[in-house]
């Protein structure tokens, strides 16, 4: 009996094991196909890199022993994505559980939040935390190794975690119930010196999501923002240092205004062709148009997330013709991207105009007009996918971004250092 009640056991394990090697087997191949679609693939994925990248599939593919959960199995799937230089892609967990802030202190609705089948095996580190804090603390601040804190909710250890350019994340402490001492939040993969593709957990949800474009700048993982939170939090070492480089969140989308006699200021934040923002920017540049009167202006570009030809055109026509005859400095930003460092390419190609910042995101070169998703897993995992083609030869820009010709300072205000600039001579300018 007992024999038998061992072979009935085994049979079931191994119906489960089989039933999750066959959805595993046909969602890559799924994921290989989706990629293969993109315009991204198509350009880049040629000659040797296409059997590279067949032999790569496979790999994946066959990769089915001891799957040992939904993290596992995404991050099995992620390496589709690696030889494929397209940061509007997107790859990520459907959210399936959440708990509400009111219950952070209620035990009973704590505990069963963590025993949820998608947050019971949490992956976490086999490590001392105290003793990995200690280490961590001796890192230069320089470097990509050490603490971080996402505001309030969570201090994170990063430490290289193999010879192969890899980084993990570990929670050190944790003010929200959500996350447990030990848990990893970060994954880094540094596929050049300096650039990383990320899988950060979301800091409510805990699904994974891919960042394909992250860097580590002024001390801080500059790219990881999340809408769950409204991107106003990312993960910095330094939490009392104030970084001018970005547009305060109070700021409005749109603004003109004479900062001094001798210069005018406008603010462009985005370009998105909803139509909400559409007419918002119909309307600003309508109020706007005749009032460029200052022989100097200061284009704000910072955390202009992108948009559509069709929004920032006006703009470009109505900066073109002002620039013929007056000056204009740009600011730009890590977050500026998309069709926002193509309005800084068009801009910077025009006679007396100058840009200054910080060097853009590197996220131009694709798109998406549609808007394709994929599901995978049964649907627990989505694939963002881009349609549009790199028709201005931007891919040299793809995660290196648009460099400005003059640097600010992102401990000084930059409003103020480019009015500094303005009036003194450039050699002089900035820095001093």
């Amino acid at each position: 009996m007992l024999k038998i009640a061992f072979a009935v056991v085994f049979c079931f394990f191994a119906i489960i094991a089989t039933g999750q090697t066959s959805m595993y087997k046909s969602d890559a191949e799924t994921l290989y196909n989706l990629l293969k679609s993109t315009p991204s693939y198509k350009d880049q994925i040629r000659g040797a890199k296409e059997k590279a990248y067949d032999s790569l599939y496979q790999t994946v593919r066959n990769d089915t022993l001891n799957i040992s959960g939904s993290f596992d199995y995404y991050f099995r799937l992620l390496r589709l994505f690696f030889p494929i230089r397209d940061n509007h892609l997107g790859f990520y967990q459907i959210p399936v559980t959440a708990i509400a802030e009111k219950d952070y202190n209620n035990e009973k609705l704590v505990g069963l939040y963590r025993q949820h089948p998608s947050l019971k095996n949490y992956p976490r580190v086999n490590l001392n935390i105290d003793s990995l804090r200690n280490e961590l603390t001796k890192k230069p601040k320089d470097s990509i190794e050490g603490l971080y804190f996402f505001g309030t909710i969570f201090e994170v250890g990063l430490f290289r975690s193999n010879k192969n350019g890899e980084y993990t994340g570990s929670i050190i402490h944790s003010t929200v119930p959500q996350w447990q001492k030990g848990e990893i939040s970060i994954r880094l993969f540094e596929y050049e010196p300096g650039f990383f593709k990320a899988v950060y957990a979301d800091p409510l949800f805990k699904n994974l999501l891919l960042y394909s474009n992250e860097k580590f700048v002024n001390h801080s993982l500059i790219n990881s923002h999340f809408y769950s939170l409204n991107g106003e939090l990312f993960y910095k070492k330094d939490t009392l240092t104030h970084d001018f480089s970005r547009i305060p969140q109070t700021q409005t989308i749109f603004e003109f205004k004479k900062l001094i006699p001798e210069i005018q200021y406008l603010r462009l934040g985005s370009f998105q062709a909803n139509s909400e923002n559409e007419k918002l920017s119909i309307d600003f540049y309508n109020k706007i148009k005749d009032s460029l009167v200052s022989p100097n202006l200061i284009v704000d570009l910072r955390d202009n997330n992108g948009g559509a030809f069709k929004i920032s055109y006006r703009f470009f026509t109505l900066i073109r013709q002002f620039a013929r005859d007056r000056k204009v400095f740009v600011l730009i930003n890590n977050g500026t991207m998309s069709q926002g460092e193509i309005f800084t390419l068009q801009l910077s190609a025009l006679a007396n105009v100058t840009v200054l910042g910080q060097t853009s995101r590197g996220t131009i070169a694709y798109g998406s007009n549609e808007g394709k998703t994929g599901k995978l897993a049964g649907g627990s995992i989505e694939v963002y996918l881009t349609d549009m083609r790199d028709t201005g030869n931007y891919f040299k820009y793809e995660s290196y971004g648009v460099t400005p010709a003059v640097i600010l300072n992102p401990q000084k205000d930059w409003i103020e250092q480019t009015i500094q600039y303005i009036n003194i001579p450039p050699a002089k300018a900035v820095g001093n």
